[in-house]
């Protein structure tokens, strides 16, 4: 779709009509999402060069596709590229837009964010604590993008292994998330998962498959079936399943853990059933519910 919008755009409008610019930064987010994320930085870096000639290097959508591109950048892994990128546009925004600009707030999350994929995770907890303190400031402490913010804090925590902190983060941005935005709220849906995960982090594998469990209904009800959240969360209940398997076979249950791995096998194998289909055959993801098929299989057959 995006592209025969494009095409008819370039025609009509010109190849450098502000909504033909926009049209291309559409597809290059959607080759993203799909994964093609080579492709996605392309698409982006051309958009940047015809903005940067047309509206100047420090134009607000100049700057928006060098942030764009950063994120294709860090998923591709080139996570010290991504961040320098980051880095200028944020010199950038603080000097044009100020400090306390919404864009100056989304370069330091996403700076944090690279940071994080770097496992530099004591600088991004501090980047991520110096934008709250300001953003509960200026947004107030329950406004979604203030949540934003202390979920990221929160995963920081939790790659520094401070999981009990982490928790505690995230039982506190759900409770205010399913007060402010409801239960049914993606951001919701978001923190209920990012609490499942740390708990399963933690080895509290019971309660992380009753979240997961709980997410998983709620996803297949406000998502669909056939959205790639679902499939994720099959992913992660397959996990926990095997955790909670994995202990009672060392606790010499063995009959019990073969059900659990079987369940477990179950949610894996449908992700995989469908893993080409809704995410794209070049999509990261793909190996790992592969793996987690194998793993799973090898288990039942011992």
């Amino acid at each position: 779709e995006h592209r025969a919008v494009l095409a008819v755009r370039q025609r009509v409008l010109g190849p450098e009509h502000p909504d033909t610019l926009a049209s291309r930064t559409n597809l290059a987010s959607a080759l993203g999402s799909q994964g093609k994320n080579a492709e996605a930085a392309a698409g982006h870096r051309a958009v940047i060069a015809v903005r940067e000639r047309v509206l100047g290097p420090e134009h607000p959508y100049t700057l928006a596709s060098r942030s764009k591109l950063a994120e294709a950048l860090r998923a591709q892994g080139k996570n010290a590229a991504a961040a320098a990128e980051h880095r200028a546009v944020l010199a950038v925004r603080e000097r044009v837009l100020g400090p306390e600009h919404l864009d100056t707030f989304e370069s330091r999350t996403n700076l944090a964010a690279v940071l994080q994929a770097q496992g530099k995770n004591a600088e991004a907890e501090a980047e991520h604590r110096a934008v709250l303190a300001v953003v509960e400031r200026v947004l107030g402490s329950e406004h979604p993008g203030t949540l934003r913010i202390r979920n990221n804090l929160a995963l920081s925590l939790q790659g520094q292994k401070k999981t009990a902190e982490a928790e505690a983060e995230h039982r506190t941005v759900l409770a205010l998330r399913e007060r402010v935005l409801g239960p049914e709220h993606p951001d919701t849906l978001v923190s209920r998962g990012n609490l499942a995960g740390v708990l399963q982090e933690q080895g509290k594998s019971a309660e992380a498959t009753a979240e997961h469990s709980a997410l998983l209904a709620l996803v297949q009800r406000v998502l669909g079936p056939e959205h790639p959240d679902i499939f994720i969360c099959h992913y992660n209940m397959a996990l926990c399943l095997e955790r909670l398997g994995d202990e009672q076979d060392k606790a010499g249950q063995k009959d019990a853990a073969r059900v659990l791995w079987r369940v477990g096998l179950d949610h894996a194998r449908t992700v995989k059933a469908a893993g080409a289909r809704v995410f794209g055959k070049e999509h990261p993801h793909l190996e790992r519910f592969d793996s987690e098929v194998a793993d799973l299989e090898a288990k039942l057959k011992e």
